[in-house]
């Protein structure tokens, strides 16, 4: 897979810029033609010389059966609750803000492009509704409260590892991510951002120390707890040297700045 200086990211923010732009392009046509569009962008990501940063076996799969047929869909063909979708939803959390039936629609759809298992569903739902509230500033044990509501009716699998991140808070982090899990499935990835998330609300820079250092899929667990994080906090509570040092730095930040003309032209 090469090897890629500091501040280089992996291919959960590649998504999350692939779905960043189907918004950008199509959000604001109807349902089925953003999803086609995200299909599209899916594609292209994956098809890029810049694919290299060791992708999940089940996103690249997805992507090439979307590739051979955009009316693809994962239920019903794959059953995996990889976290390839909750790393990815974030854009949506900031996009359609406060529209919480919006939200849930928008990333659920975009999930089973790729993951047929409803804890993934319920994965990609999960990171989205996190950051929108993350935006009105709501503290975790809200956030918790609000997310177990919300995904419930779409998979009690999740929502059982979920109740388990309360339970842990008080652990130090290699005793409650032996808990929590390695973070390889959607549920278990979010809840172990939430778990990092929630040691340290108030602090950026600890909140993805804890999510990255973990035996697991560390990146997705920095990218969902650092998008929630990012947001509850504000950009300039990320250390200079992560924002100066970052791949694409320009690029990250002119879509930023899209998404939030996108979100105030819905007000």
């Amino acid at each position: 897979m090469g090897v890629h200086p500091r501040g280089t990211f992996t291919d959960d923010t590649q998504m999350s810029l692939a779905l960043a732009r189907a918004i950008l392009s199509h959000g604001n046509r109807p349902d089925s033609e953003f999803v086609t569009e995200s299909a599209q962008q899916f594609i292209l990501w994956s098809n890029s010389d810049e694919n290299d940063r060791a992708p999940g076996n089940t996103c690249m799969a997805g992507c090439r059966a979307l590739a051979n047929n955009l009316n693809w869909r994962a239920p019903g063909n794959n059953n995996s609750k990889g976290c390839g979708t909750a790393m990815r939803t974030a854009p949506i959390g900031l996009a359609w803000h406060g529209d919480e039936d919006r939200i849930t629609r928008m990333a659920a759809k975009t999930s089973e492009l790729t993951h047929g298992h409803p804890a993934a569903t319920a994965g990609g739902v999960a990171t989205a509704l996190l950051v929108s509230w993350a935006l009105d500033g709501l503290p975790p044990d809200a956030m918790f409260d609000r997310l177990v509501e919300r995904a419930r009716p779409i998979s009690k699998e999740f929502v059982e590892k979920l109740m388990q991140v309360p339970t842990v808070l008080q652990a130090e982090p290699e005793a409650a991510y032996r808990v929590l899990g390695g973070a390889w499935t959607a549920d278990e990835a979010v809840a172990c951002a939430l778990y990092a998330f929630w040691r340290s609300p108030r602090d950026y820079r600890q909140t993805v120390i804890t999510a990255v250092n973990m035996d697991g899929d560390s990146d997705s667990v920095g990218c969902i707890a650092g998008a929630i994080s990012g947001v509850f906090n504000g950009v300039e509570e990320i250390p200079s040297a992560w924002r100066q040092d970052v791949e694409k730095r320009d690029e990250l930040i002119k879509v930023a700045h899209a998404l939030h003309g996108f979100a105030d032209a819905r007000e």
